[in-house]
């Protein structure tokens, strides 16, 4: 898990384990990746969920499909969706290089190297599953002790639809935001994944530094 609490960005040669090639992990490196995971994972599943509702929409005034069908695609389509999605952004994110940073995959047995293995979809969906059961069971939590005992609260009041149903809108998605930043720091990042972990590296390959002799060779003769 990694150490510091701090939000700022170090340089890329901030050294983990004595390994100048390395990055420590911060909640400001963790903001940047939560981010770039989640807002295009938020914005192509609503608009397939907006999809997926004109079509079940389609099928059904036309008699194409019976209710029966329709009515769990149409209240479980948008997981799936979801789900799929954030596979797909999970493989894109996981060798995105960022401004001050990049990540990559490197060996879990060797802990000196710093080259990047492949991100390949067996690796990225052992990513994707830590990352998805992990929020969903911190999500379950979530409901019991915050979500619900909110909704009873908010129940006092009798407010209408219309602020129940956006309040508890913002309240679900900046506690699922929240979650999946965490996740992403505590879980994630700096963690041994199988024969692999996530880690931060500078944002590109150094070429090693040339000594002076070899940099400016006598001359001959």
């Amino acid at each position: 898990m990694p150490e510091s609490l701090s939000f700022a960005t170090p340089s890329p040669t901030a050294s983990r384990g004595g390994l100048n090639d390395y990055i420590q992990a911060n909640l400001g490196h963790a903001l940047r990746i939560w981010w770039a995971y989640f807002w295009p994972t938020t914005l192509i599943t609503f608009l397939l969920g907006i999809l997926l509702g004109i079509v079940v929409r389609v099928l059904y005034e036309n008699v194409i499909l019976p209710g029966t069908i329709l009515i769990p695609v149409s209240r479980y389509g948008g997981y799936l969706i979801n789900y799929v999605v954030a596979l797909f952004i999970m493989r894109y994110i996981l060798g995105k290089k960022f401004r001050h940073f990049r990540l990559a995959l490197v060996s879990s047995a060797d802990f000196a190297s710093t080259a990047a293995l492949p991100v390949t979809w067996q690796r990225a969906l052992r990513v994707w599953w830590i990352f998805t059961w992990r929020t969903l069971v911190y999500g379950i939590l979530a409901f019991a002790f915050v979500l619900y005992p909110m909704g009873m609260f908010v129940g006092l009041f009798r407010p209408s639809p219309l602020f129940t149903t956006v309040f508890f809108f913002l309240l679900g998605t900046a506690i699922g935001g929240a979650l999946s930043l965490f996740v992403i720091y505590s879980n994630i990042l700096e963690e041994d994944i199988g024969d692999f972990r996530v880690v931060l590296l500078p944002p590109s390959e150094q070429a090693p530094a040339q000594s002076p002799l070899a940099a400016s060779p006598a001359p001959l003769g």
